[in-house]
């Protein structure tokens, strides 16, 4: 299991909430943890409360803040260990500013969720094409999703309440995962989805 976090700093609540969904389910099967936050205070009581390593993802333009020294002030935290810059602000312009104020990389708010997310696993050099068999055993998401709570034992009822489902629904997504894996039971669908690098 990683020690990596990714927190998301972001005061619009519509993107930050898509984004962190995104990346949640993206970033799963590689057991990191993705969280968000709306202020810099925030951020920082979270960080210092913690005990992981962070990929922090800022935005730069947050409200009354310096974009520059955001920057640094995270980089200084001992916990933050990348900064990976967002922004919809020039991209020619605060690319060069960014990395020079500490960001490792720049991400223009143009680019898809999937975009940050291989940005991500550059920084962290995680391989994405294990995730991508995923697709090709046509596993969606949210049975990937249901794969990781079936490898840390969560029962039918402690999964339907962690994703907001009924429990009828996550019986249906076991039953799609033990057809496309070829498995009779979840020890079986663990074991394989392990061996295929699913989860």
């Amino acid at each position: 299991m990683s020690n990596f976090s990714i927190l998301i700093i972001d005061d619009h609540p519509i993107y930050r909430d898509a984004i962190c969904e995104k990346l949640t389910v993206d970033f799963l099967p590689h057991s990191i943890a993705v969280a968000c936050l709306g202020t810099i205070d925030e951020a920082i009581s979270h960080i210092n409360r913690s005990n992981k390593d962070w990929v922090i993802l800022l935005d730069l333009v947050l409200p009354g803040s310096n974009p520059v020294e955001l920057i640094a002030k995270l980089k200084n935290l001992p916990r933050v260990t990348y900064i990976v810059a967002i922004s919809g602000l020039n991209e020619s312009e605060w690319k060069t500013k960014s990395i020079n104020a500490g960001a490792d990389i720049f991400i223009s708010k143009n680019n898809t969720s999937h975009f940050i997310y291989k940005g991500i696993c550059e920084l962290l050099d995680i391989n994405t094409e294990d995730t991508e068999s995923a697709k090709s055993m046509n596993l969606t998401n949210r049975q990937v999703e249901v794969l990781g709570y079936l490898a840390t034992g969560h029962s039918n009822k402690a999964i339907a309440d962690q994703l907001n489902i009924s429990e009828q629904t996550v019986k249906i997504h076991i039953n799609s995962i033990f057809k496309k894996l070829g498995v009779s039971n979840r020890t079986q669908a663990v074991y394989k989805s392990q061996m295929l690098k699913l989860i």
